[in-house]
């Protein structure tokens, strides 16, 4: 679920300090665009699509440890809109519990749980997150 700066610009993963946006432009070998525009078209040049586990919740702050009330977003939606999707990627503890909450034997496609992005995970390194991030780049489809 985005942070409250996230939700404000109305932009995944908004606040400046989270690497997700580095790190897949790191990953495409290019520079992280600037403006939002240029973030998804990185994505979509890449067919990467980015989803919420969560539909919506109640949190305070910007904590995962702060959610409740999580009504979970439908998938299955997604994954019938999206049929070429091949794996699905986790950012982080918080959505790896989520979706096996909530999904868990009910999606017949690789699971993958990355080490989040966020700063709050300063205990992993950007170089070691980079480098297990970079199974995304085998699924690529674009």
């Amino acid at each position: 679920m985005p942070g409250p700066v996230a939700l404000e610009k109305k932009e995944y993963y908004g606040f400046e300090g989270n690497h997700f946006w580095s790190i897949l432009s790191a990953m495409a070998g290019v520079s992280c665009p600037e403006v939002y525009g240029g973030k998804l078209k990185l994505l979509k040049d890449h067919g990467v699509a980015l989803w919420d586990v969560i539909g919506s919740c109640a949190r305070k702050g910007a904590s995962d440890s702060r959610i409740t009330r999580v009504i979970p977003n439908d998938i299955f939606r997604v994954l019938h809109a999206c049929p070429r999707l091949n794996a699905i990627f986790l950012n982080g503890r918080a959505a790896e519990k989520y979706f096996l909450l909530y999904f868990s034997g009910q999606i017949h496609l690789p699971v993958f749980y990355l080490p989040s992005t966020s700063p709050a995970n300063a205990s992993i390194a950007y170089a070691e997150k980079l480098k297990r991030w970079c199974v995304i780049k085998t699924h690529w489809t674009a």
